[in-house]
């Protein structure tokens, strides 16, 4: 499989807080020769630069010569789905990025039909001719369309296999709408999916802050079979990238959508 670099933090995110590191501790150091009392700046220098690193270590876990946890986390998708070799089915990727999961996927199952969605937006690194860039250089094929997982520009019932992989807690409600944005994708992605099929979804849904406990339980009492497992407990992931901003609320929710 092409070595790829984990796409999961933005190189933008890090440059940023690089940035906002290096200036207070410029600022800092340059002002002290005037007052003392600048040195506390450099309090928000050792924190903007502490999370640089936090997320150049978490980045680094994910890529496949620094840890391949991403290429884990999409093997333990595919192991889940537990679908036969050959099967003929159609299979949603909701936030694809890079399309690691679908490529994981169709080393499988090449038989599937294959479809990813993101907002393959500009603060992210990837694109959609990246993502069938990709799968060329595997010999696979699959359909990628810029989409926003609130609003799944697809009928009802569409898919017989729906995945996605650390996408619902990034989507944002449009004004005036009933449920928060990581639950209308989770509704979403269950719409889509046709009567007797089955999902694997990872998602920060531990997370208080991202998902109402209510709201979670009323969207998922629509399933059959439900399945749900801390995510760095199956896999035993290691810190940094279990701590809570990252993978630590993170869980794998596994069924199907009844008849």
């Amino acid at each position: 499989m092409t070595q790829q670099r984990s796409s999961w933090i933005p190189r933008r995110r890090i440059r940023i807080a690089i940035v906002i590191a290096l200036a207070f501790a410029i600022a800092g150091i340059a002002g002290s020769a005037w007052s003392a009392f600048a040195l506390a700046l450099l309090v928000p220098a050792l924190g903007a630069g502490g999370a640089a690193w936090v997320m150049l270590r978490i980045t680094r876990q994910l890529a496949p010569n620094g840890g391949g946890w991403e290429r884990r986390i999409h093997d333990l998708v595919v192991a889940r789905l537990a679908l036969p070799d050959d099967a003929k089915l159609s299979v949603l990727d909701i936030g694809c990025g890079d399309a690691g999961l679908l490529a994981a996927l169709l080393e499988r199952h090449p038989a599937v039909t294959a479809t990813g969605v993101d907002f393959f937006g500009a603060n992210w690194d990837y694109a959609q001719a990246a993502c069938e860039a990709r799968l060329a250089q595997l010999g696979r094929k699959a359909t990628f369309q810029r989409m926003d997982a609130a609003n799944l520009a697809f009928p009802d019932a569409s898919f017989d296999v729906v995945v996605s992989v650390m996408c619902f807690h990034e989507v944002r409600a449009p004004q005036g709408a009933a449920l928060s944005g990581p639950l209308l994708a989770l509704s979403e992605a269950l719409r889509v999916l046709r009567p007797g099929g089955t999902f694997v979804l990872i998602d920060r849904f531990a997370d208080a802050g991202d998902y109402d406990a209510a709201g979670l339980a009323s969207v998922l009492g629509a399933t059959a079979e439900l399945r749900r497992e801390p995510l760095v407990a199956t896999l035993g992931v290691p810190w940094p990238l279990n701590a809570k901003r990252a993978l630590g609320p993170a869980e794998v929710l596994s069924g199907r959508k009844p008849n």
